[in-house]
Protein backbone atom coordinates (compact mmCIF):
# COMPACT_ATOMS: atom_id res chain seq x y z
CA UNK A 1 0.00 0.00 0.00
CA UNK A 2 2.79 2.36 1.18
CA UNK A 3 4.51 1.73 -2.47
CA UNK A 4 1.62 2.31 -4.74
CA UNK A 5 1.35 5.85 -2.69
CA UNK A 6 5.18 6.47 -3.73
CA UNK A 7 4.60 5.29 -6.96
CA UNK A 8 1.61 7.27 -7.78
CA UNK A 9 2.81 10.32 -6.19
CA UNK A 10 6.21 10.04 -8.06
CA UNK A 11 4.30 9.92 -11.42
CA UNK A 12 2.07 12.57 -10.12
CA UNK A 13 5.38 15.01 -10.03
CA UNK A 14 7.08 13.59 -13.12
CA UNK A 15 4.03 14.76 -15.04
CA UNK A 16 3.63 18.28 -14.04
CA UNK A 17 7.14 18.29 -14.27
CA UNK A 18 7.18 17.92 -17.93
CA UNK A 19 4.04 20.02 -18.30
CA UNK A 20 5.52 22.89 -16.75
CA UNK A 21 8.38 22.18 -19.03
CA UNK A 22 6.50 22.48 -22.04
CA UNK A 23 5.14 25.44 -21.02
CA UNK A 24 7.89 27.07 -20.31
CA UNK A 25 9.19 25.78 -23.37
CA UNK A 26 6.47 27.17 -25.64
CA UNK A 27 4.31 29.25 -23.46
CA UNK A 28 5.49 32.18 -24.07
CA UNK A 29 6.04 31.86 -27.76
CA UNK A 30 3.01 33.00 -29.25
CA UNK A 31 3.68 32.77 -32.88
CA UNK A 32 4.93 28.96 -31.96
CA UNK A 33 2.89 26.94 -34.79
CA UNK A 34 0.77 24.20 -33.91
CA UNK A 35 3.02 21.73 -35.66
CA UNK A 36 5.90 22.90 -33.39
CA UNK A 37 3.44 22.38 -30.04
CA UNK A 38 2.39 18.72 -31.19
CA UNK A 39 6.34 18.18 -31.88
CA UNK A 40 6.74 19.42 -28.31
CA UNK A 41 3.88 17.23 -26.41
CA UNK A 42 4.94 13.72 -28.03
CA UNK A 43 8.53 15.08 -26.95
CA UNK A 44 6.62 15.62 -23.62
CA UNK A 45 5.07 12.06 -23.35
CA UNK A 46 8.08 10.05 -24.04
CA UNK A 47 10.20 12.07 -22.52
CA UNK A 48 7.42 10.80 -19.53
CA UNK A 49 6.75 7.67 -20.84
CA UNK A 50 10.85 6.83 -20.80
CA UNK A 51 11.24 8.21 -17.30
CA UNK A 52 8.10 6.53 -16.03
CA UNK A 53 9.48 3.14 -17.59
CA UNK A 54 12.88 3.89 -15.67
CA UNK A 55 11.02 4.41 -12.08
CA UNK A 56 8.82 1.22 -12.42
CA UNK A 57 12.21 -0.50 -13.20
CA UNK A 58 13.96 0.87 -10.25
CA UNK A 59 10.98 0.18 -8.24
CA UNK A 60 11.00 -3.69 -9.43
CA UNK A 61 14.82 -3.85 -8.50
CA UNK A 62 14.39 -2.62 -4.98
CA UNK A 63 11.52 -4.77 -4.37
CA UNK A 64 13.26 -7.85 -6.28
CA UNK A 65 16.53 -7.27 -3.72
CA UNK A 66 13.97 -6.82 -0.84
CA UNK A 67 12.47 -10.66 -1.68
CA UNK A 68 15.99 -12.03 -2.40
CA UNK A 69 16.81 -10.26 1.35
CA UNK A 70 13.73 -11.80 2.68
CA UNK A 71 14.43 -14.80 1.39
CA UNK A 72 17.67 -15.48 1.98
CA UNK A 73 17.43 -13.85 5.61
CA UNK A 74 14.18 -16.83 5.81
CA UNK A 75 16.76 -19.64 4.86
CA UNK A 76 19.36 -18.72 7.32
CA UNK A 77 16.61 -18.09 9.78
CA UNK A 78 15.02 -21.52 8.77
CA UNK A 79 18.95 -23.42 9.11
CA UNK A 80 19.41 -21.80 12.93
CA UNK A 81 16.28 -23.01 13.80
CA UNK A 82 17.10 -26.17 12.52
CA UNK A 83 20.34 -26.62 13.84
CA UNK A 84 19.05 -25.53 17.12
CA UNK A 85 16.27 -29.02 17.66
CA UNK A 86 19.22 -30.62 16.31
CA UNK A 87 21.42 -29.36 18.72
CA UNK A 88 19.28 -30.38 21.74
CA UNK A 89 19.65 -33.52 23.86
CA UNK A 90 15.76 -34.07 23.58
CA UNK A 91 13.94 -35.33 20.71
CA UNK A 92 11.87 -32.56 19.45
CA UNK A 93 8.15 -33.13 17.20
CA UNK A 94 5.77 -30.16 16.63
CA UNK A 95 2.15 -31.01 15.03
CA UNK A 96 -0.92 -29.48 14.26
CA UNK A 97 -4.15 -29.92 15.99
CA UNK A 98 -4.80 -33.17 13.56
CA UNK A 99 -1.43 -34.54 14.53
CA UNK A 100 0.32 -33.98 11.13
CA UNK A 101 3.95 -33.44 11.34
CA UNK A 102 5.29 -29.62 11.16
CA UNK A 103 8.52 -29.73 12.58
CA UNK A 104 11.16 -32.52 13.78
CA UNK A 105 14.62 -32.60 15.14
CA UNK A 106 16.82 -35.71 14.41
CA UNK A 107 17.09 -36.84 17.52
CA UNK A 108 13.60 -37.89 17.60
CA UNK A 109 13.45 -40.22 14.86
CA UNK A 110 17.06 -41.49 16.08
CA UNK A 111 15.81 -42.31 19.62
CA UNK A 112 12.23 -44.04 18.56
CA UNK A 113 14.27 -46.14 15.64
CA UNK A 114 11.85 -44.83 13.11
CA UNK A 115 12.80 -45.69 9.32
CA UNK A 116 14.33 -43.12 7.08
CA UNK A 117 10.89 -44.49 4.81
CA UNK A 118 8.91 -43.13 7.94
CA UNK A 119 10.58 -39.53 8.38
CA UNK A 120 8.94 -38.09 5.84
CA UNK A 121 5.17 -38.77 6.63
CA UNK A 122 3.47 -35.88 7.95
CA UNK A 123 1.08 -37.73 10.03
CA UNK A 124 2.06 -38.14 14.19
CA UNK A 125 -0.33 -41.29 14.41
CA UNK A 126 2.25 -42.87 11.51
CA UNK A 127 5.04 -42.50 14.33
CA UNK A 128 2.98 -42.75 17.57
CA UNK A 129 1.96 -46.40 16.36
CA UNK A 130 6.09 -47.31 16.09
CA UNK A 131 6.88 -45.74 19.28
CA UNK A 132 4.05 -47.69 21.27
CA UNK A 133 5.35 -50.77 20.50
CA UNK A 134 8.54 -50.01 22.21
CA UNK A 135 6.70 -48.68 25.43
CA UNK A 136 5.68 -51.41 28.45
CA UNK A 137 2.66 -49.44 29.38
CA UNK A 138 1.78 -48.43 25.59
CA UNK A 139 -1.78 -48.47 26.35
CA UNK A 140 -1.89 -45.83 29.34
CA UNK A 141 0.85 -43.57 26.96
CA UNK A 142 -1.57 -43.87 24.37
CA UNK A 143 -4.78 -42.77 26.63
CA UNK A 144 -2.46 -39.96 28.09
CA UNK A 145 -1.28 -38.64 24.66
CA UNK A 146 -4.83 -38.57 23.07
CA UNK A 147 -5.86 -36.89 26.49
CA UNK A 148 -3.57 -33.71 26.28
CA UNK A 149 -4.56 -32.15 22.78
CA UNK A 150 -6.52 -29.52 22.61
CA UNK A 151 -5.76 -28.77 26.30
CA UNK A 152 -3.94 -25.83 27.40
CA UNK A 153 -1.84 -27.64 30.17
CA UNK A 154 1.42 -29.30 30.02
CA UNK A 155 1.35 -32.57 30.21
CA UNK A 156 4.01 -34.78 31.83
CA UNK A 157 4.58 -38.35 31.31
CA UNK A 158 7.75 -41.20 31.97
CA UNK A 159 7.65 -44.67 30.27
CA UNK A 160 9.45 -47.21 30.00
CA UNK A 161 10.58 -49.17 26.53
CA UNK A 162 10.65 -53.05 26.43
CA UNK A 163 14.64 -52.21 25.67
CA UNK A 164 15.37 -51.20 29.63
CA UNK A 165 15.25 -47.53 28.49
CA UNK A 166 12.80 -44.54 30.58
CA UNK A 167 11.64 -41.21 28.01
CA UNK A 168 11.08 -38.66 29.78
CA UNK A 169 8.03 -36.98 28.10
CA UNK A 170 6.60 -33.56 27.88
CA UNK A 171 3.72 -31.99 25.87
CA UNK A 172 3.42 -27.95 25.71
CA UNK A 173 0.51 -26.38 23.66
CA UNK A 174 1.61 -24.28 20.66
CA UNK A 175 0.13 -21.16 20.99
CA UNK A 176 -0.50 -18.90 17.45
CA UNK A 177 -1.93 -15.39 18.19
CA UNK A 178 -3.70 -16.61 21.75
CA UNK A 179 -5.13 -20.15 19.95
CA UNK A 180 -3.74 -23.88 19.89
CA UNK A 181 -2.55 -24.29 16.72
CA UNK A 182 -0.98 -27.78 17.97
CA UNK A 183 1.74 -29.48 20.48
CA UNK A 184 5.29 -29.30 20.85
CA UNK A 185 6.17 -32.93 22.10
CA UNK A 186 9.81 -33.47 24.02
CA UNK A 187 11.76 -36.02 24.69
CA UNK A 188 14.81 -36.89 27.10
CA UNK A 189 16.67 -40.15 27.18
CA UNK A 190 16.95 -40.28 31.39
CA UNK A 191 18.02 -44.33 31.69
CA UNK A 192 20.81 -43.39 32.89
CA UNK A 193 19.58 -40.86 35.66
CA UNK A 194 17.01 -43.40 36.40
CA UNK A 195 20.17 -45.62 36.88
CA UNK A 196 22.62 -42.88 39.19
CA UNK A 197 19.23 -42.75 41.17
CA UNK A 198 18.97 -46.46 41.34
CA UNK A 199 22.40 -46.74 42.53
CA UNK A 200 22.40 -43.45 44.80
CA UNK A 201 19.35 -44.99 46.49
CA UNK A 202 21.23 -48.56 46.98
CA UNK A 203 24.05 -46.61 48.48
CA UNK A 204 22.39 -44.55 51.02
CA UNK A 205 20.31 -48.12 51.62
CA UNK A 206 23.62 -49.23 52.15
CA UNK A 207 25.18 -46.48 54.32
CA UNK A 208 22.58 -46.64 56.12
CA UNK A 209 22.90 -50.10 57.01
CA UNK A 210 26.28 -49.58 57.93
CA UNK A 211 25.44 -46.87 59.98
CA UNK A 212 22.97 -49.02 61.57
CA UNK A 213 25.31 -51.40 61.94
CA UNK A 214 27.65 -49.31 63.88
CA UNK A 215 25.09 -47.97 66.16
CA UNK A 216 24.67 -51.88 66.66
CA UNK A 217 27.70 -52.39 67.85
CA UNK A 218 27.84 -49.60 69.80
CA UNK A 219 24.96 -50.08 71.73
CA UNK A 220 25.98 -53.93 71.95
CA UNK A 221 29.53 -52.62 73.30
CA UNK A 222 27.31 -50.26 75.87
CA UNK A 223 25.31 -53.27 76.78
CA UNK A 224 28.00 -55.86 77.54
CA UNK A 225 29.80 -52.93 79.30
CA UNK A 226 26.54 -52.57 81.67
CA UNK A 227 26.03 -56.03 82.23
CA UNK A 228 29.53 -56.33 83.03
CA UNK A 229 28.70 -53.46 85.55
CA UNK A 230 25.88 -55.41 86.90
CA UNK A 231 27.02 -58.15 87.41
CA UNK A 232 30.04 -57.02 88.79
CA UNK A 233 28.71 -54.81 91.52
CA UNK A 234 26.56 -57.25 93.36
CA UNK A 235 29.07 -60.10 93.22
CA UNK A 236 31.42 -57.39 94.62
CA UNK A 237 29.50 -56.58 97.79
CA UNK A 238 28.68 -60.19 97.85
CA UNK A 239 32.10 -61.55 97.66
CA UNK A 240 32.90 -58.57 100.59
CA UNK A 241 30.10 -59.84 102.27
CA UNK A 242 31.94 -63.33 102.73
CA UNK A 243 35.65 -62.06 103.18
CA UNK A 244 33.94 -60.46 106.41
CA UNK A 245 32.03 -64.01 107.54
CA UNK A 246 35.15 -65.70 106.65
CA UNK A 247 37.79 -62.96 108.63
CA UNK A 248 35.21 -63.14 111.84
CA UNK A 249 35.17 -67.17 111.41
CA UNK A 250 39.11 -67.19 111.18
CA UNK A 251 39.49 -65.18 114.08
CA UNK A 252 37.05 -67.76 115.38
CA UNK A 253 34.44 -64.78 116.51
CA UNK A 254 31.75 -66.95 115.96
CA UNK A 255 29.49 -64.33 118.17
CA UNK A 256 28.85 -62.13 115.42
CA UNK A 257 26.10 -59.44 116.60
CA UNK A 258 22.82 -60.70 115.07
CA UNK A 259 21.66 -56.92 114.00
CA UNK A 260 24.94 -57.05 111.79
CA UNK A 261 24.17 -60.63 110.76
CA UNK A 262 20.69 -59.92 109.75
CA UNK A 263 21.78 -56.23 107.83
CA UNK A 264 24.71 -58.30 106.50
CA UNK A 265 22.47 -61.45 104.89
CA UNK A 266 19.88 -58.62 104.16
CA UNK A 267 22.32 -57.01 101.67
CA UNK A 268 23.56 -60.74 100.17
CA UNK A 269 20.00 -61.26 99.69
CA UNK A 270 19.31 -58.05 98.37
CA UNK A 271 22.54 -58.01 95.74
CA UNK A 272 21.32 -61.95 94.66
CA UNK A 273 18.04 -60.78 93.82
CA UNK A 274 19.54 -57.92 91.77
CA UNK A 275 21.55 -60.29 89.95
CA UNK A 276 18.39 -62.94 89.78
CA UNK A 277 16.30 -59.82 87.96
CA UNK A 278 18.83 -59.27 85.26
CA UNK A 279 19.17 -62.80 84.31
CA UNK A 280 15.01 -63.05 84.14
CA UNK A 281 14.98 -60.38 82.11
CA UNK A 282 17.47 -61.24 79.54
CA UNK A 283 15.82 -64.60 79.31
CA UNK A 284 12.14 -63.38 79.08
CA UNK A 285 13.01 -61.13 76.17
CA UNK A 286 14.89 -64.02 74.46
CA UNK A 287 11.71 -65.97 75.00
CA UNK A 288 9.55 -63.18 73.63
CA UNK A 289 12.25 -62.99 70.16
CA UNK A 290 11.89 -66.14 70.42
CA UNK A 291 8.06 -66.40 70.04
CA UNK A 292 8.27 -68.89 73.32
CA UNK A 293 6.09 -66.31 75.61
CA UNK A 294 2.51 -66.58 75.06
CA UNK A 295 -0.36 -64.67 76.28
CA UNK A 296 -2.80 -66.84 78.85
CA UNK A 297 -5.64 -64.58 78.77
CA UNK A 298 -8.55 -64.47 81.37
CA UNK A 299 -11.00 -62.10 82.24
CA UNK A 300 -8.97 -59.80 85.06
CA UNK A 301 -9.77 -57.26 87.04
CA UNK A 302 -7.40 -54.29 86.28
CA UNK A 303 -8.31 -52.44 89.56
CA UNK A 304 -7.65 -55.67 91.59
CA UNK A 305 -4.13 -55.79 89.82
CA UNK A 306 -3.23 -52.64 90.49
CA UNK A 307 -4.63 -53.11 94.20
CA UNK A 308 -2.30 -56.10 94.93
CA UNK A 309 0.86 -54.48 93.68
CA UNK A 310 0.02 -51.28 95.76
CA UNK A 311 -0.39 -53.42 98.17
CA UNK A 312 2.93 -55.32 98.32
CA UNK A 313 5.53 -52.42 97.15
CA UNK A 314 3.54 -49.75 99.09
CA UNK A 315 5.38 -50.11 102.27
CA UNK A 316 8.88 -50.43 100.16
CA UNK A 317 8.41 -47.05 98.72
CA UNK A 318 6.91 -44.86 101.35
CA UNK A 319 9.84 -46.41 103.13
CA UNK A 320 11.88 -44.23 100.75
CA UNK A 321 10.16 -40.92 102.06
CA UNK A 322 8.08 -40.98 98.90
CA UNK A 323 4.54 -40.73 98.63
CA UNK A 324 2.44 -42.97 96.99
CA UNK A 325 -1.25 -41.87 95.53
CA UNK A 326 -3.68 -44.45 93.80
CA UNK A 327 -6.91 -43.43 92.15
CA UNK A 328 -9.97 -45.53 90.02
CA UNK A 329 -12.50 -44.30 88.00
CA UNK A 330 -14.24 -47.04 89.09
CA UNK A 331 -14.55 -49.77 91.61
CA UNK A 332 -14.05 -52.52 89.18
CA UNK A 333 -12.96 -52.71 85.25
CA UNK A 334 -12.78 -56.13 84.18
CA UNK A 335 -10.74 -56.81 80.57
CA UNK A 336 -9.47 -59.87 79.10
CA UNK A 337 -5.51 -60.23 79.50
CA UNK A 338 -2.83 -61.93 81.05
CA UNK A 339 -2.47 -60.81 84.88
CA UNK A 340 0.63 -61.47 85.09
CA UNK A 341 2.41 -59.82 82.76
CA UNK A 342 0.65 -56.77 83.13
CA UNK A 343 1.67 -56.71 86.88
CA UNK A 344 5.09 -57.30 85.28
CA UNK A 345 4.78 -54.07 83.39
CA UNK A 346 3.10 -51.98 86.36
CA UNK A 347 5.85 -53.72 88.60
CA UNK A 348 8.58 -52.10 86.24
CA UNK A 349 7.29 -48.54 85.62
CA UNK A 350 7.11 -48.34 89.49
CA UNK A 351 10.26 -49.78 90.15
CA UNK A 352 11.72 -47.18 87.30
CA UNK A 353 9.71 -44.30 88.84
CA UNK A 354 11.40 -44.99 92.41
CA UNK A 355 14.71 -44.99 90.78
CA UNK A 356 14.37 -41.30 89.50
CA UNK A 357 12.30 -39.36 92.11
CA UNK A 358 13.97 -38.55 95.50
CA UNK A 359 13.36 -38.25 99.02
CA UNK A 360 9.94 -36.12 99.24
CA UNK A 361 8.85 -37.06 96.13
CA UNK A 362 5.61 -37.99 94.93
CA UNK A 363 4.00 -41.26 92.65
CA UNK A 364 0.88 -41.33 91.27
CA UNK A 365 -0.80 -44.66 89.98
CA UNK A 366 -4.44 -44.06 88.19
CA UNK A 367 -6.56 -46.15 86.28
CA UNK A 368 -9.45 -44.93 83.59
CA UNK A 369 -11.30 -45.86 80.81
CA UNK A 370 -12.91 -43.94 77.63
CA UNK A 371 -13.41 -45.03 74.03
CA UNK A 372 -13.10 -48.66 74.92
CA UNK A 373 -9.75 -48.49 76.25
CA UNK A 374 -8.05 -48.85 79.69
CA UNK A 375 -5.44 -46.05 80.74
CA UNK A 376 -3.00 -47.36 83.31
CA UNK A 377 -0.73 -44.17 84.13
CA UNK A 378 2.10 -44.06 86.62
CA UNK A 379 3.42 -40.47 87.04
CA UNK A 380 5.80 -39.18 89.26
CA UNK A 381 8.10 -35.94 90.24
CA UNK A 382 11.36 -37.28 89.63
CA UNK A 383 14.32 -35.91 87.57
CA UNK A 384 12.03 -36.28 84.32
CA UNK A 385 13.95 -37.32 80.46
CA UNK A 386 15.57 -34.87 78.34
CA UNK A 387 13.35 -34.12 75.16
CA UNK A 388 16.66 -35.96 72.71
CA UNK A 389 16.22 -39.09 74.98
CA UNK A 390 12.65 -39.94 74.91
CA UNK A 391 12.75 -41.83 71.71
CA UNK A 392 14.80 -44.54 72.75
CA UNK A 393 14.13 -45.39 76.17
CA UNK A 394 11.69 -47.99 75.05
CA UNK A 395 14.58 -48.99 72.83
CA UNK A 396 16.38 -51.88 73.99
CA UNK A 397 19.74 -51.95 76.06
CA UNK A 398 19.53 -47.93 76.08
CA UNK A 399 19.73 -45.96 79.23
CA UNK A 400 19.14 -41.96 79.24
CA UNK A 401 21.93 -42.06 81.89
CA UNK A 402 24.98 -44.42 80.58
CA UNK A 403 27.94 -43.28 82.97
CA UNK A 404 28.74 -46.08 85.39
CA UNK A 405 28.67 -43.35 88.24
CA UNK A 406 24.99 -42.58 87.28
CA UNK A 407 22.54 -42.31 90.54
CA UNK A 408 20.34 -45.40 89.72
CA UNK A 409 21.45 -49.16 88.27
CA UNK A 410 19.57 -50.99 85.61
CA UNK A 411 20.30 -52.79 82.52
CA UNK A 412 18.47 -50.96 80.13
CA UNK A 413 15.65 -53.86 79.37
CA UNK A 414 12.86 -53.13 81.94
CA UNK A 415 11.21 -50.61 79.33
CA UNK A 416 11.60 -52.34 76.08
CA UNK A 417 10.36 -55.57 78.13
CA UNK A 418 7.69 -53.57 79.43
CA UNK A 419 6.89 -52.21 75.68
CA UNK A 420 6.95 -55.44 74.09
CA UNK A 421 4.32 -57.19 76.48
CA UNK A 422 2.11 -54.32 76.51
CA UNK A 423 2.03 -54.55 72.17
CA UNK A 424 1.54 -58.30 73.08
CA UNK A 425 -1.79 -57.44 74.44
CA UNK A 426 -2.90 -55.13 71.28
CA UNK A 427 -1.94 -51.85 73.44
CA UNK A 428 0.38 -49.22 73.16
CA UNK A 429 2.83 -47.30 75.67
CA UNK A 430 3.92 -43.89 75.73
CA UNK A 431 5.65 -41.18 77.81
CA UNK A 432 5.59 -37.69 78.81
CA UNK A 433 7.67 -36.01 80.65
CA UNK A 434 9.15 -31.87 81.18
CA UNK A 435 12.86 -32.79 82.43
CA UNK A 436 13.42 -31.53 85.84
CA UNK A 437 9.56 -31.97 86.64
CA UNK A 438 9.14 -35.36 86.54
CA UNK A 439 7.44 -38.33 83.94
CA UNK A 440 3.89 -40.11 83.38
CA UNK A 441 4.11 -43.63 81.62
CA UNK A 442 0.97 -44.18 80.06
CA UNK A 443 -0.45 -48.00 79.26
CA UNK A 444 -3.44 -48.31 76.78
CA UNK A 445 -5.33 -51.72 76.39
CA UNK A 446 -8.40 -52.08 74.67
CA UNK A 447 -11.33 -53.45 76.76
CA UNK A 448 -12.89 -56.63 76.10
CA UNK A 449 -13.67 -59.95 77.54
CA UNK A 450 -13.83 -63.32 76.92
CA UNK A 451 -16.36 -65.77 76.68
CA UNK A 452 -15.39 -67.85 79.84
CA UNK A 453 -14.97 -66.24 83.13
CA UNK A 454 -13.13 -69.18 85.19
CA UNK A 455 -10.57 -67.41 86.79
CA UNK A 456 -11.23 -65.83 90.27
CA UNK A 457 -8.56 -68.34 91.60
CA UNK A 458 -6.06 -68.09 89.18
CA UNK A 459 -5.91 -64.30 89.76
CA UNK A 460 -4.86 -65.04 93.17
CA UNK A 461 -2.35 -66.77 92.46
CA UNK A 462 -1.16 -64.45 90.37
CA UNK A 463 -1.20 -61.75 92.92
CA UNK A 464 0.94 -63.88 95.24
CA UNK A 465 3.41 -64.35 92.41
CA UNK A 466 3.38 -60.57 91.63
CA UNK A 467 3.84 -60.20 95.73
CA UNK A 468 6.66 -62.59 95.64
CA UNK A 469 8.39 -60.92 92.52
CA UNK A 470 8.25 -57.56 94.14
CA UNK A 471 12.04 -58.13 96.18
CA UNK A 472 13.22 -58.46 93.00
CA UNK A 473 12.39 -56.13 91.46
CA UNK A 474 12.87 -53.32 93.66
CA UNK A 475 16.34 -55.06 94.65
CA UNK A 476 18.54 -52.30 92.38
CA UNK A 477 17.12 -49.66 94.38
CA UNK A 478 18.98 -48.72 97.26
Amino acid sequence: MNQRRVIINMLFILTISVLFLFLLVYGGNNTASFYQISKGVVWAVVITFFLILLMVRAIVSINTSRRKDAEEFLSNSEKILRAALNATDNGILVVDNNRQILEANELYFKMWDIPWDKCSTNSEIDNAGLIKKQLMDSDAFGEWVDSVYGTPATGHYITHLMDGRVMDVFSTPLVDEGNIAGRVWSFRDISERKQNEELKSKTDESMKLVRETLEYDKVKTEFFANISHEIKTPLNIIIGILQLFELNLGNKNVELDFDKLTKYTGIMRKNCFRLLRMLNNLIYITEIDSGFIELHLQNNDLVQIINDIILAAGKFIEDKGVQLNVSTDSDSLEIACDGDKIGRVLLNLLSNALKFTGEGGMINVSLSNRDGFAYISVKDTGIGIPDEMKGIIFQRFRQVDKSFTRRCEGSGIGLSLAKSLVEMHNGSIEVKSEYGKGSEFIIKLPIWQMDSDETAAASEQAADERIDRINVEFSDIY
